[in-house]
């Protein structure tokens, strides 16, 4: 687990495969070569709140300092996907891992078309959001092309 940018977190699971990019220049660090770690699936936790748990135990929250959220995606970092459980009636979901973390999710709030998380495999992504609906298809779908579907 990893946090992006703000409350935003990112997962990888799966077998691991590293990605190295190439040489580019930029005006802040000079010369750089990236290299980052990929699951054979992604799971990117997007615009909802969220709560991460360890032994039942709050680590954090989406509205938490960076530092306590690091500190959360840490602890649940390593951790496997056991179990996705949803309550599409609230928009609400669970995330529950092997060693005992799990994350709640639920929605910011008035707009019950937003997008929760994604779960990305390696050519299919699987969009959930607020309103308990979900689309599946290729990642190369634009937002307008999609067909929304209610989950259960």
């Amino acid at each position: 687990m990893k946090q992006g940018h703000g409350s935003f977190l990112t997962f990888e699971f799966g077998q691991p495969r590293l990605e190295v990019r190439e040489l580019r220049q930029s005006e802040e660090r000079g010369w750089r070569r990236s290299a980052y770690v990929h699951g054979e699936w992604h799971l990117w936790i997007y615009c909802c709140h969220w709560r991460a748990l360890q032994d039942g135990t709050e680590l954090a929250w989406s509205e938490d300092a960076n530092e306590v959220i690091r500190r959360a995606a840490a602890t649940l970092n390593g951790q496997k996907l056991i179990a996705v459980n949803v309550v599409t009636t609230e928009g609400r979901s669970t995330f529950t891992f092997d060693l005992g973390g799990s994350l709640e999710t639920w929605p910011y709030g008035d707009d019950p078309t937003a997008e929760q998380w994604f779960f990305y495999g390696i050519t299919e992504v699987f969009t959930y959001r607020a309103d308990g609906q979900y689309s599946q298809g290729s990642r190369d779908t634009l937002p307008d092309q999609e067909c929304w579907l209610p989950l259960g």
